[in-house]
């Protein structure tokens, strides 16, 4: 495993302990403890409504570490809405791909800034998690106190926090990100008319201004070994999970059955391929359901 530093913003002021503007702690209450040999445990839900929260783009909240004090994630409002700077104390914080990998910068007055960005996402002890089970994985670094290991298989978030604060059904820092601001996209609008509602573009993470981006079976054939169909569908996203479900009649008496395949991740590019087994019938409908990862 390689691991590399890059310069951090100085650090002129103590920064007070707040506490989270975006929720209560999302950090599994029996699965809450991340490990530095000179810090030893390191408590990311010491206080439920101090504790560390995990978000689809960004964190916030503070972990408790007794030979560090509290540990401070940032405070839950980037200054673009999306993901925070890093450049100054005044929009500080750890950030979150949706895809499950960290970066950014938390903050202890004991033990001064620790990095989550140091790793390119390809190297393996890269900080993330698993977006199916919450499990986290890797290393972040801190020059006063090493490697802080966050794959002691103790530390696990519940759910993904993602504020919608015009409950239009879109997660702000999405819409930030697809749309400028809050004021364009609502429930039921359709910005780029192609018949897929912004609420469902933004569940498949599919480009609401684009009228070629919205989920779709792109086809569907018949196999032998093993005796099934075979679907291909996209465009899929690594920020999304996925089910297939099929029914006899489009649900109406037969209801939705999940596939086998259950619930999983995409396949690597823009389209998904997955082959579904089922009972023999005279026909049989699918559709494609998207998960969003951790839903609580």
């Amino acid at each position: 495993m390689s691991r590399c530093h890059r310069a951090l913003p100085a650090a002129g002021l103590l920064l007070a302990l707040t506490a989270s503007l975006a929720a209560d702690t999302t950090i599994d209450s029996a699965a809450k403890y991340a490990w530095a040999a000179n810090t030893g445990w390191i408590d990311f839900a010491a206080n439920t409504t101090h504790g560390v929260v995990a978000g689809g783009s960004f964190f916030s909240g503070h972990a408790w570490a007794a030979n560090t004090g509290w540990i401070n994630f940032g405070d839950g409002s980037p200054a673009n809405g999306q993901s925070y700077a890093n450049d100054s104390a005044a929009d500080f914080g750890v950030n979150h791909d949706g895809t499950g990998n960290l970066s950014g910068l938390a903050w202890a007055a004991n033990t001064g800034w620790i990095n989550f960005g140091w790793a390119s996402a390809s190297d393996p002890g890269r900080p993330r998690f698993d977006l199916q089970t919450g499990v986290f994985a890797g290393y972040a670094w801190a020059a006063n106190t090493g490697w802080i290991n966050l794959g002691t298989g103790l530390l696990a978030t519940d759910s993904l926090h993602s504020p919608d604060t015009d409950t239009d059904e879109i997660a702000d820092a999405w819409e930030i990100l697809h749309f400028g601001g809050l004021d364009t996209a609502a429930s039921g609008t359709d910005s780029d008319d192609d018949g897929v509602p912004d609420t469902d573009e933004y569940t498949a993470s599919t480009n609401p201004n684009d009228t070629a981006s919205y989920l779709k079976i792109a086809s569907q054939s018949f196999t032998t070994t093993p005796p099934g169909t075979h679907l291909v569908f996209g465009p899929t996203s690594p920020a999304r999970l996925y089910r297939i479900e099929y029914s006899n009649d489009l649900g109406i008496s037969d209801p939705w059955t999940p596939s086998a395949a259950g619930t999983f991740s995409p396949d690597a590019g823009s389209v998904t391929q997955r082959t579904v087994t089922y009972p023999a019938s005279p026909k049989k409908f699918f559709r494609v359901v998207v998960v969003l990862p951790l839903s609580p």
